[in-house]
């Protein structure tokens, strides 16, 4: 198994943008991704090819909510925790942070 990056990922699934990407993760169409580093993430491959082919197999939104679902609890297999989806609250977290930075050295600069 290997992890795909964001440019593979949008390769292999045909999205046009980051933000493309991360709304069908909002809608619960697409998985959320796997922290591999500070700043960074990514995808397993499985998972892209598994909703690739839902996609190509003419599966509804529905149903491809319900494999993200099954993806997300594969990766818990062997834990006895379920699956966090704090992905989100930490996405929005880091948003906010960027934009205090960003209203901080526009006040600095002016």
């Amino acid at each position: 198994m290997s992890i795909l990056r964001m440019s593979a990922v949008k390769a292999e699934t045909g999205h046009a943008s980051h933000a493309s990407v991360y709304t069908a993760i909002h809608d619960g169409l697409f998985t959320v991704p796997v922290p591999i580093g500070q700043r960074a993430v990514g995808w397993p491959d499985t998972e892209v090819k598994a909703i690739n082919a839902a996609r190509i197999a003419g599966k509804t939104d529905e149903q491809i909510r319900e494999l993200v679902a099954k993806l997300h609890s594969a990766r818990m297999a062997g834990s006895d925790e379920p699956f966090k989806t704090d992905w989100f609250d930490r996405s929005a977290r880091l948003k906010k942070q960027a934009a205090k930075r960003s209203k901080h050295t526009a006040r600095a600069t002016a």
